[in-house]
């Protein structure tokens, strides 16, 4: 999932400041964040059940 994040951000600051393109780009960037925080909860959730039980 962090790879998923990474190329969507790329790919939103290719088209946003080298080929100077808007509108459909902002997508891309809401897609990433997305991403990226639904990776962030999880991995947080997973760490925190491991810590609980004792491993």
């Amino acid at each position: 999932m962090w790879a998923v994040s990474a190329i969507l951000f790329i790919v939103w600051v290719v088209f946003k400041f080298l080929l100077h393109k808007s509108g459909f780009v902002h997508i891309w960037l809401l897609g990433a964040i997305s991403v990226f925080v639904v990776q962030l909860i999880t991995y947080r959730k997973t760490r925190y059940q491991r810590l609980s039980s004792g491993s």
